[in-house]
């Protein structure tokens, strides 16, 4: 099948091209594309940074759309069904790609709106709170309020833990994210966010911090704030550059670092079925947090912005 999508040409510049898609394999369906988001690490290979391979390539791993083919030993879904998909392929910005059966979930039949529905995302915030086993009366810090901090505040709403504080030095994302109620919720560099800082440190730091920051200043208060004994530190934002830190504090301390990869938990694609669920139910809501859409034709201007941040951006998505 002819597939036309969306390719890195040379970095900072994309182009329309088109495939052969073959059928799926015996555990593969084939879906046709209505909305793939736009990742960090999309972002970064637009750029032409840690690219999978040689310029040309495809990219795109966040896509929602229906199932069309079907391969004989597919059993979960079936051609007609809407899916939405995490993992298992890199080349999601086409009209139609191939992927394995247990690499997606099924959404309503009703669904038209299938922007809302691009949760790959969503899916690894789900494994990152499943992998770092947050107990009843934790105390968590949230450092950075962006698109994949927010998903995690509304995922962390459902645990029953001591307390949730939230630093973000933007004030729009911050004004966001008191929308959620964590327990606190500060500019870092605000004098009542900084007295906050400092008590937590007097205490002896908190159970659970999560960084989404994306920044050295954001990291650097995420590590200050690691409880002092067998804390756990998620790293949510630190995953396609380099990135210069003192692992004293983390041998001395005890401290157990989580990585937000798929690839960090063997029973990741067992999430997505989860996830689907938890969407439906409404604990999770991804489509809240889309500012920037786009055709497939006219996509630049998202992924220059997925740079910029400008205009408000938070998460992009193409439509196909």
């Amino acid at each position: 099948m002819k597939s036309e999508g969306i390719w890195v040409v040379e970095p900072n510049k994309i182009e329309i091209r088109t495939i052969d898609v073959p059928d799926p394999e015996y555990n593969q369906v084939q879906i046709e594309t209505k909305a793939c988001g736009v990742c960090a690490w999309d972002s970064y290979l637009y750029q032409g940074i840690s690219a999978p391979g040689p310029i040309p390539y495809m990219i795109g791993h966040e896509a929602a759309g229906v199932v069309v083919k079907a391969g004989a030993g597919v059993k979960n879904v079936k051609p007609g069904d809407k899916v939405f998909c995490a993992s298992g392929s890199n080349d999601m910005m086409n009209q139609y790609f191939n992927v394995d059966s247990d690499c997606v979930a099924k959404i309503p039949d009703d669904t038209t709106d299938y922007v809302s529905w691009v949760a790959e995302p969503t899916v690894c915030v789900v494994n990152l709170l499943a992998i770092t086993n947050i107990q009843p009366g934790d105390k968590v810090a949230l450092v950075g309020a962006g698109y994949m901090g927010l998903l995690t505040l509304m995922g962390l709403q459902a645990y029953p833990m001591g307390e949730i504080t939230v630093f973000e030095k933007r004030a729009d994302r911050l004004a966001m994210a008191k929308e959620y109620n964590p327990t606190y919720c500060f500019d870092p560099d605000s004098e009542e966010g900084k007295a906050h800082i400092e008590k937590l440190v007097a205490e002896g730091g908190v159970d659970v911090v999560i960084d989404f920051g994306a920044t050295d200043s954001a990291y650097a208060l995420a590590d200050k704030l690691i409880l002092h004994d067998a804390g756990k530190f998620v790293l949510g934002s630190w995953h396609r550059h380099e990135e210069t830190f003192d692992g004293t504090h983390w041998h001395m301390s005890g401290v157990t670092v989580y990585n937000l990869s798929p690839n960090s938990n063997a029973h990741f694609r067992e999430m997505i079925p989860r996830t689907c669920e938890l969407i439906k139910r409404g604990v999770y809501q991804p489509g809240k947090l889309v500012t920037h859409v786009a055709d497939y034709h006219d996509a630049e201007p998202v992924f220059l912005k997925s740079i910029s941040k400008e205009d408000g951006y938070m998460k992009g998505v193409i439509t196909f």
